[in-house]
């Protein structure tokens, strides 16, 4: 039986009448005496009395006993399940249906620095100083209302602590709805969780990043261009101002300017700076960062001015570093002062480290090409002996070559010819008549005109040029040349008497070529030369 009070007046009524019943039936049995009988039963009143209050008290006793041990629990619950919202750092509040709180777990006042007194009664408006976080409550409320539902927001929260990030769940309190509409409002704090995967995704950006300039380098020999791209990057991912490099020039003892980016090209326009007094020397001699005020170092440097003028606030210079040799410094440069933590100066020394790799690359490639220049040069300056040679041989064609190759030199440039293909035909055009040293004197020198055999002699030098000279890898591109120069249009020429049919389209020209190839008596690796 729910009502306890009920339940005793029941128990009473059933003692009692129990009680009349059984003991006159006792009295009238046991005294038959009226006088006896009339004292028997003032004895068996007060028995009544007695035994009916320590009845009242069993049963009051365990009434209240039970309630007592119910409600300890219940409170012992309630203790438990607030410590462990609070423990957890979960913010609890309830609202009601105008959006007005009724109850706040202590992790919300603690949050809010407010009390129980101070926001009981008090609309959200009133408490919350987020407009957008009071809009979400409202919104939420008007559409869960009717139905079993809950919402999710997520919102920096201000406290003493600093900012929370703060993940917000506002749901039906479903145990009320059948008196009252309520609403419960909890908290988490997520900033650790947060700011993990800020971190993450900022650290997956360095990797995305380091990685595109890995990419961009690669497709960059040429330094400038490959320092366009790499400061370029540098500038956006640190989020500063400006960047510059200078290389070291060991003949001149200085720092080179090599190229800068942000709002300082062209502004400190110094092409070098001594490496004894200053920031960027002092670096490169010690070999250790530099982090820190400008107005260190020689004050009488004026690139140093400049920068004090320009109101520099940041400053940053790291030494560029590989292979156990130094090559320059890098500088950074912001025109506000930011507090840099570890991770962004970790991977600043990480893209000085990069940049060092590839600025050593390029100026590997520069060494290379330039030594291939002048491996180039010597070559050309052979072939030039060697054409002067054949024609010191023959008087009566000096400078022919040199004519020769100047005139198709300036025809090659005419069809907007490559540069790789224009040096291919420069080195053709020179040794065309190398073949003629293979030619006797008796016919090479011949005054007047050759007999039929002389001609066959005569003829046969373009076929020695060809044997001689693709002998020499460097000089097959340029074979069609000296092997060729005698053809004509109308297969007239020799040595394979080739003949273009302009009146055909290009597959048939591309059979009459390959007829033509199959014909003369053309090595098998060279046979897929195209003539000119």
């Amino acid at each position: 039986m729910k009502n306890p009070a009920l339940k005793v007046a029941l128990l009473y009524v059933v003692f009692g009448a129990l009680w009349i019943l059984l003991s006159d039936m006792i009295v009238d049995w046991m005294f038959v005496e009226k006088r006896l009988a009339t004292h028997a039963q003032t004895y068996k009143g007060w028995a009544f009395v007695l035994f009916s209050g320590f009845l009242f008290y069993i049963l009051i006793h365990r009434e209240f006993h039970e309630k007592n041990k119910t409600q300890f629990e219940l409170v012992k619950q309630k203790d438990f399940s607030d410590a462990v919202l609070d423990t957890a750092g979960v913010f609890v509040a309830v609202f009601d249906s105008e959006g007005r709180i009724i109850f706040a777990n202590d992790t919300f006042e603690k949050v809010l620095v407010v009390t129980s007194e101070e926001i009981s009664g008090q609309k959200c408006t009133n408490v919350f100083a987020s407009p957008e976080l009071v809009s979400w409550i409202r919104k939420t409320i008007s559409e869960i209302s009717s139905e079993e539902a809950e919402s999710f927001y997520e919102a920096d929260l201000e406290s003493p602590s600093g900012i929370l990030h703060v993940r917000w769940t506002l749901s039906n309190l479903t145990s009320w709805k059948e008196e009252h509409e309520y609403f419960v409002l909890t908290g988490v704090d997520i900033t650790q969780l947060v700011e993990s995967e800020r971190s993450a995704m900022h650290r997956l950006e360095n990797i995305r990043a380091l990685h595109e300039i890995d990419m961009a380098v690669s497709y960059h020999f040429e330094l400038n261009e490959m320092l366009e791209v790499f400061l370029e990057r540098l500038i956006s991912r640190l989020n500063v101002d400006g960047a510059d490099i200078f290389l070291i020039d060991k003949e001149e003892n200085v720092l080179k300017y090599t190229h800068g980016m942000g709002i300082f090209a062209g502004e400190i326009n110094f092409e070098e700076l001594p490496i004894e007094g200053t920031i960027p020397g002092s670096v490169v001699l010690s070999g250790k960062s530099y982090s820190g005020p400008i107005n260190h170092g020689n004050t009488n440097c004026p690139r140093l001015k400049k920068l004090i003028e320009m109101r520099v606030e940041d400053y940053h210079a790291v030494p560029l570093e590989t292979r156990g040799k130094t090559l320059g410094v890098l500088e950074v440069f912001d025109t506000k002062e930011v507090s840099r933590d570890s991770e962004w100066n970790d991977f600043l020394q990480t893209l000085a480290g990069q940049a060092s790799l590839a600025i050593d690359v390029a100026i590997m490639m520069e060494n290379l090409r330039e030594s291939n220049r002048q491996i180039a040069m010597a070559y050309d300056q052979t072939l030039e002996v060697l054409a002067r040679s054949l024609e010191m041989r023959d008087m009566d064609t000096e400078e022919h070559s040199r004519r020769v190759t100047d005139l198709t030199v300036r025809l090659a440039k005419k069809m907007e010819v490559t540069e790789e293909e224009l040096e291919s035909i420069y080195r053709g055009a020179l040794l065309h008549d190398i073949g003629k040293i293979s030619i006797p004197d008796s016919v090479l020198l011949k005054k007047g005109p050759l007999n039929e055999e002389e001609w066959k002699v005569m003829r046969t030098h373009p076929v020695t040029a060809y044997e001689v000279l693709s002998q020499v890898e460097y000089l097959r591109p340029s074979l069609d040349i000296p092997y060729c120069h005698h053809e004509r249009w109308d297969r007239s020429g020799y040595p394979r008497g080739l003949k273009l049919n302009f009146d055909s389209n290009e597959s048939e020209n591309s059979q009459t070529r390959e007829k033509m190839k199959r014909k003369t008596d053309v090595p098998p690796q060279w046979s897929n030369m195209q003539s000119l």
